[in-house]
């Protein structure tokens, strides 16, 4: 199959139906709006925690999903649109949205990335002393976490890095919630997480990989082969503090 380079919509149910099953939201789709319903941060009661995806929307698409978002203030709306001819400045994207849907900008500057799986390395990495690769099998996910030794100054069991990947159709990697410690970063943990990452994922012969990259694991993306395809925002209520809502890539621990 041609690695895709643009952003269709057969790409982005893709990444969303890997997305969904790694983090167990239920997905469903009407037309051209996607929908996932998140798992509650709480156990409170009734938490309408939808949030709603479209790809390269036209404006009266945009306005009937705010709309939704406007009476629903605890649901999100996240675009993903081919990337401009001109490179744009930051938030530049983010702040056009905004002004047509009302809504508040949450995630600016993410990136829609792709790789070629032929590129990636189907040999497990060689892990460094100080750390241990500990590695849960799920139906077609995959979850790998770096764990310290006693080799490692920081002392052992501290969780030092950890992703997921899915596996999709058999055809598409889908990399997701990949974390680093603040105390381990600039270590080289993020090239491992995906290089272990990408080792699983090609037990399955897949042939693309897909991935939401915000703006630190750009670089870091970029030098391991990937490549950008389109942009991303995440949109969100004006009335709700942005400190409140999710973002796509945020994980903690």
């Amino acid at each position: 199959m041609p690695i895709t380079t643009s952003l269709t919509d057969e790409l982005a149910t893709a990444w969303l139906t890997g997305r969904a099953r790694i983090r167990n939201y239920h997905l469903t789709t009407q037309g051209n709006i996607h929908a996932a319903l998140r798992t509650p941060e709480s156990a409170e009661a009734g938490e309408d925690l939808w949030e709603y995806v479209v790809t390269n929307a036209s404006d009266d698409v945009l306005q009937v999903v705010a709309g939704e978002i406007l009476k629903n203030p605890t649901r999100q709306l996240i675009i993903a649109a081919d990337l401009p001819e001109e490179t744009q400045a930051a938030g530049v994207t983010a702040r056009a949205y905004a002004e047509k849907t009302k809504l508040r900008p949450i995630g600016v500057d993410e990136l829609v990335m792709v790789t070629d799986m032929s590129e990636q390395d189907v040999e497990e990495p060689i892990v460094p002393e100080q750390f241990t690769a500990e590695v849960v099998r799920n139906d077609d996910w995959y979850l790998v976490a770096f764990r310290t030794t006693e080799e490692s100054e920081a002392g052992p069991d501290k969780l030092a890095a950890r992703g997921r990947v899915a596996v999709v159709e058999g055809t598409y990697a889908v990399f997701d919630q990949i974390w680093t410690s603040p105390d381990f970063r600039r270590q080289g943990l993020g090239s491992l997480t995906m290089r272990y990452l990408s080792s699983l994922a090609l037990e399955s012969d897949v042939e693309q990989g897909l991935l939401i990259a915000g703006v630190e694991g750009q670089a870091l993306y970029s030098y391991l082969g990937w490549t950008a395809i389109g942009d991303v925002v995440v949109l969100g209520h004006p009335d709700v503090d942005p400190k409140d809502q999710w973002a796509t890539q945020t994980f903690e621990p």
